[in-house]
């Protein structure tokens, strides 16, 4: 497949995230901005190419109007969005409300409860935000999971795509490389996308093929979807995740 067929498709992709962001869920605002900001940094020809900028300019001022307050009946998913909708706005800059510690931090022990996988990741983004709360190690984890682990170690060491590494990722990434194949042939291409662009950022050679296999499960609308999923919020975020990877590869087409 050539960078131009990819690049066909990335923006494919690109027109049905947006439509699939285009509401006021608070994960949508969140994802749109987070998603963004990752090709900015990862896939700036194709950002520019599609003028993506006052797109993004427009996702980070809405993350203003995102509640900051964390009452206890808030799901682990909107723990997360508003979390996001902070750190995001610190990365570029811009003002942040303030966020209620012992709220944050008694947020952070039930999403735990429920997922120390998803504890672990909300705890990393409030530490980020300088607040003082306990992050559970991620132990045990396995399959998926240990996946999207070292998926995002490598997205918060490198501020989502923004940064260089400049921590020995070796160990996580030789983790990625030996187990992308695996995650695509399962079918499991959320996580799978994110292994791509992980290496791709990284530097690390990524197989043609993985790219094609992953290019080949776009649907007709130009989004991407497992099998399972059946929720909005994980529709939107698998295509943008593969939109992520493919745009990437597209690089010096439109």
């Amino acid at each position: 497949m050539t960078s131009a067929e990819l690049a066909s498709r990335a923006g494919r992709a690109l027109n049905a995230f947006l439509a699939l962001t285009a509401t006021d869920e608070e994960w949508h605002v969140a994802d749109r901005a987070v998603t963004l900001h990752c090709l900015a940094a990862h896939a700036p020809a194709f950002f520019e190419a599609h003028a993506l900028a006052p797109l993004l300019d427009d996702a980070l001022a809405r993350l203003a109007e995102v509640p900051s307050d964390f009452p206890d009946e808030l799901a682990w998913e909107v723990v997360m969005a508003r979390l996001d909708a902070q750190y995001f706005r610190a990365l570029h800059g811009l003002p942040c409300a303030p966020l209620p510690e012992d709220d944050v931090r008694r947020a952070v022990e039930r999403v735990t409860a429920e997922s120390t996988l998803a504890g672990w990741l909300v705890g990393e983004l409030a530490q980020a935000l300088g607040l003082d709360v306990d992050v559970p190690e991620p132990v045990g984890l396995v399959d998926a999971e240990r996946t999207y682990w070292r998926t995002h170690q490598v997205l918060l060491w490198t501020c989502y795509l923004r940064d260089p590494l400049e921590v020995d990722a070796s160990d996580a990434l030789d983790e990625l490389e030996r187990t992308a194949p695996m995650r695509l042939v399962l079918g499991q291409i959320d996580s799978g996308a994110e292994m791509l662009f992980c290496l791709q950022t990284a530097g690390r050679d990524v197989d043609p093929r993985l790219i094609e296999a992953l290019a080949a499960t776009q649907r007709e609308d130009g989004s991407f979807r497992e099998e399972d999923e059946d929720g909005p919020r994980e529709h939107a975020h698998t295509t943008a995740v593969c939109l992520i990877a493919l745009a990437f590869e597209a690089r010096g087409h439109a």
